[in-house]
């Protein structure tokens, strides 16, 4: 009966201590925590880093029908004649935050460049180019046609149409999508940024 008993209280140590994890001579257990956290920066930083990726993929096909919207616009600052193609759609006039908006194009490629190189600096830069370029325009467009967008809705009759469908629900689907996929990423760059910071706080102590 007594090396029953002892024999349990012995699988119950084992158990304890595989739990714990090996135990380094002279260590009081705080290693294992350590590696914990260590474990959890790298799992959110991959995480975080493939969702930014797909943020920024979705933001740049944003860009190019951006640039397709804007492209007669560009041939004529340019002094070049647009394609007879570009002249059939009749697309309308181009505002000022329509262009400013693209220079969001090159926080993105920012951002992806930190990804792949794992530098926080070109995350930063990432994260005020959305802000500036992104977020500011992106709201400016949709306080300056609200009133169009109202007037829609009341009469259901719009001046302005885009293949046949008009244009002020167009562009403020396009800019509710955006205003979303800015958000998202300031998170995910956010908080890849904080886990990031973690890690190196971390390697420091070691």
């Amino acid at each position: 009966m007594l090396a029953t008993v002892e024999l349990a209280a012995i699988v119950d140590w084992k158990i304890m201590a595989s739990r714990e994890g090996p135990r380094v001579a002279g260590s009081d257990g705080t290693d294992f925590q350590h590696r914990e956290r260590v474990a959890s920066h790298y799992e959110t930083s991959a995480s975080y880093k493939l969702r930014l990726r797909y943020v920024i993929y979705l933001h740049l096909l944003l860009v190019a029908l951006m640039l397709v919207r804007l492209s007669p616009g560009l041939f004529l600052l340019f002094n070049t004649q647009p394609p007879s193609v570009l002249r059939e759609l009749e697309m309308p006039p181009a505002q000022m935050w329509e262009f400013v908006w693209l220079m969001t194009g090159i926080a993105s490629l920012f951002g992806l460049i930190a990804l792949r190189r794992n530098r926080a600096f070109l995350v930063q830069q990432y994260l005020i180019g959305t802000v500036l370029f992104g977020l500011g325009p992106v709201v400016y467009g949709i306080l300056s046609m609200i009133g169009d967008l109202l007037e829609y809705w009341d009469t259901r009759e719009t001046k302005v149409t885009f293949f046949g469908f008009p244009a002020v629900l167009l562009w403020n689907m396009f800019l509710v999508i955006a205003l979303q996929v800015h958000a998202f990423g300031l998170w995910f760059a956010w908080t890849l940024i904080g886990a990031w910071k973690s890690r190196g706080l971390t390697k420091k102590k070691q």
